[in-house]
């Protein structure tokens, strides 16, 4: 209780001072929110980040946050999916207030948006086929050839190009045609951000397995507009003190800790193949 009061006082002073500093008028990015009593989000399908229920209502660890941050904001929170791929482009052109998505932080992103404090660190890792391995892992994997699924454009594409060189990687627009085209045969593998490959070894453990251990570790944040200086400021110090209050800690043991959320939802990869991106 202690640590929510004081988390509580953060936010409301971190505000005043926001709101009450000399240089605000020359930046209303957190005014403008609040008078139009909505926090626009930027999010692409990426379980279990963000998900889509049979309702066509979102969920996730994402969802999750950004719910938050709009209450302590007393705001509405509005999501708008759009294609990964035009998740930053349609960022600074003022489509939505920031992305949350998974979106790891990484230094070439950081050269056009801002990334907020993280929310988190996860693990980049491959599952593959049982029958891609065979008795030899180690020299399959090593194949040229060797085919693997990942999303474009993405953290997760980065690191199977580094770790495996002479792979051929098939590269998706979104994260339900890298998982079908793993369970459709198209690739033999797929390298993505923790949790998605143990949720996929566990929905398919008769077929699929995972493989090694982290290729690559990557801190998960919000991107902003770097102009929005304000608006920055405040999502930091919401972070800190939904940090120190234990909030972002529960929200990521429910979504990352275990599997408990797949019963809320159709988890079944389309089996027909997607198209990757040449």
């Amino acid at each position: 209780m202690r640590a929510k009061t004081i988390a509580a006082t953060i936010l409301a002073l971190s505000a005043w001072l926001v709101l009450a500093a000399p240089s605000a008028r020359a930046d209303d990015s957190l005014k403008r929110i609040i008078d139009q009593k909505a926090l626009t989000v930027g999010v692409a399908l990426n379980p279990p980040w963000i998900l889509k229920k049979a309702d066509g209502k979102f969920a996730g660890y994402d969802v999750d946050l950004t719910n938050a941050l709009a209450s302590d904001l007393g705001v509405d929170l509005k999501l708008v999916e759009v294609p990964w791929n035009d998740l930053k482009t349609r960022l600074l052109k003022g489509d939505f207030d920031m992305i949350a998505a998974g979106y790891a932080s990484t230094p070439e992103r950081a050269r056009e948006v801002v990334f907020s404090d993280k929310t988190g660190t996860a693990d980049i890792r491959m599952v593959a086929t049982i029958a891609s391995l065979g008795k030899k892992p180690g020299k399959a994997l090593r194949a040229p050839g060797y085919k693997i699924a990942v999303l474009s454009n993405s953290t997760d594409e980065a690191a199977a190009k580094e770790a495996f060189p002479k792979a051929t990687i098939l590269s998706f627009d979104n994260t339900a045609d890298v998982f079908a085209a793993i369970i459709g045969g198209e690739a033999q593998a797929m390298v993505a951000t923790s949790p998605t490959p143990q949720m996929a070894a566990r929905l398919y453990d008769a077929k699929l397995t995972m493989v090694g251990g982290p290729l690559l570790r990557t801190p998960e944040a919000f991107a902003l507009r770097p102009d929005d200086v304000r608006l920055i400021q405040y999502v930091n110090n919401w972070i800190g003190a939904r940090t120190a209050d234990g909030t972002i800690a529960g929200v990521r043991r429910y979504w990352f800790g275990g599997f408990k959320w797949l019963s809320r939802f159709d988890t079944s990869a389309k089996t027909e193949p997607a198209k990757p991106k040449q």
